[in-house]
């Protein structure tokens, strides 16, 4: 069962509501969650997802050069997703890839170096839903970087 927020007050309360979905449409309140007596968050309950943004997770040929990632794919097509993307650096890379924004740059030093560096097997996860908006660089030529979108 879903949840919809309709995004709007009642006209006689303060409090915020939504509609839960395939349950007569019943409005019902929204409302934090208390820590030493202060209400701090919304309580929220996540159901995932239904299926992956995409089905191709080809990896990712990354060179020495700051690349956009979605130009790498096979298609060079942008990928949407809902939460972020995960990367790992494939275990027999040979040098480092640096994975950020659009001035991402690999130094030889580690001061110089803008973005996340990651060496042979490291991982991370960005909580970035465009494909488009990571770019990467690398120590070395043909450093390969496998991801897959949420």
């Amino acid at each position: 069962m879903g949840v919809a927020m309709t995004g709007r007050t009642k006209p006689d309360s303060t409090s915020t509501y939504v509609r839960v979905a395939g349950v007569s449409n019943q409005q019902k309140p929204v409302s934090g969650t208390t820590l030493d007596g202060v209400e701090v968050a919304m309580k929220v309950i996540d159901c995932g997802l239904e299926e992956l943004p995409t089905q191709s997770f080809n990896s990712l040929t990354v060179g020495t050069t700051a690349t956009n990632l979605a130009s790498l794919t096979t298609n060079k097509v942008d990928v949407r997703c809902s939460r972020g993307i995960q990367f790992k650096a494939a275990s027999g890379n040979s040098g480092t890839i640096v994975v950020g924004g659009s001035s991402v740059a690999y130094s030889g030093t580690a001061a110089n170096i803008n973005g996340m560096p990651l060496a042979a097997g490291d991982t991370i996860f960005l909580e970035v839903t465009r494909l488009s908006a990571i770019f990467a660089d690398a120590s070395a030529s043909s450093q390969v970087l496998h991801w897959i979108a949420y």
